[in-house]
């Protein structure tokens, strides 16, 4: 009996020591979308400066499918410990519980919240050659041509931001649906689509070669940085609005220790040289905060997208 009170006590004791010390070992960051989309941009970033941080090796993992289901999936199947974290998108925590039933996770019961990391919106984009160059463009040729014009989405973001764009415009567009966003755009350089709404981190450097053009940007205002471009509101379509945001989660389970120190080394990130440059680049707006702040938040983030969902006739593709 001594013995074992001996070592309960140890363990007791230790708890503390550990939660302080943490992290202790290398960390794995999953990153449930493709590389070279505007979440796995942040997530590089992030997962960089967690590294000098706190002196541990940090691995991105990049699962994506199924609208990040399959990383999604993969985190919150993850030990509990603090050694595995998601940084993922409105896309699998407030949208994807409207259009698939059922998943194979739940955006609230398998996740503790950490930190929002960022918001912004998307742009709307289309080929090079299609003979148009404003949203009221867009509307009249797709009324003048409906079910030919082609869109392509590769995330519930920016087939969310179609889907209203359509209902909101009355126009009849035809949906590609992709693995990811980095294809959708793929395809419209290649002329094979016609439009896409797309985030700034992907979208905005081939508006800027001239590979494509940017019709309009999806804020209820003009975008800072990017005030060239009207609001799809301003251009035909009253009330339109759609924003964007990352965060990080852990799996259910994790020791609130953890969680604490983890949310403080991500508002470290945050306020780093490195992530505002990354944030200067994408025009991001940082939004980190409490992990309480962040159950608040996505619990709007998923009723707003909910009614978004019922208005626009989304459906499992």
């Amino acid at each position: 009996m001594r013995l074992l009170f001996g070592l309960l006590a140890g363990i007791l004791l230790a708890a503390p020591v550990a939660a302080q010390d943490y992290p202790t070992r290398p960390i794995r960051v999953i990153a449930p979308f493709a590389p070279g989309s505007g979440t796995d941009t942040t997530v590089r970033v992030v997962a960089s400066e967690l590294s000098r941080l706190t002196g541990q090796p940090v691995k991105v993992d990049n699962l994506p499918g199924v609208d990040g289901q399959t990383g999604t999936q993969a985190a919150a199947s993850a030990p509990p410990d603090g050694y595995t974290i998601l940084i993922t998108t409105q896309t699998t925590q407030s949208i994807n519980p409207h259009i698939y039933r059922p998943l194979p996770y739940d955006p609230v019961k398998s996740f503790a919240p950490v930190s929002a990391l960022s918001g912004a919106a998307q742009i709307v984009l289309v080929r090079r050659d299609l003979e148009v160059r404003s949203i009221t463009g867009l509307i009249a040729l797709a009324k003048e041509q409906p079910g030919k014009l082609t869109y392509g989405t590769g995330n519930g973001s920016s087939r969310g931001a179609a889907e209203l764009f359509k209902m909101m415009a009355q126009v009849d567009l035809r949906g590609v649906t992709y693995k990811d966003q980095p294809l959708a755009l793929a395809d419209l350089l290649r002329g094979r689509l016609d439009v896409i709404f797309c985030d700034f981190t992907l979208g905005l450097p081939p508006v800027h070669e001239g590979r494509v053009h940017g019709l309009a940007v999806s804020s209820a205002q003009r975008y800072p940085g990017l005030e060239q471009f009207p609001t799809v509101a301003e251009s035909g379509v009253p009330g339109y609005e759609l924003t964007t945001w990352n965060a990080v989660y852990v799996p259910a389970g994790t020791p609130r220790p953890a969680i604490d120190k983890l949310n403080k080394l991500v508002r470290a990130v945050v306020d780093s040289e490195a992530y505002r440059a990354l944030l200067g680049r994408t025009l991001s707006v940082p939004i980190a905060g409490s992990p309480e702040q962040l159950t608040a938040f996505q619990a709007k983030e998923t009723a707003k997208w909910g009614e978004i969902v019922r208005i626009s006739g989304m459906r499992e593709p």
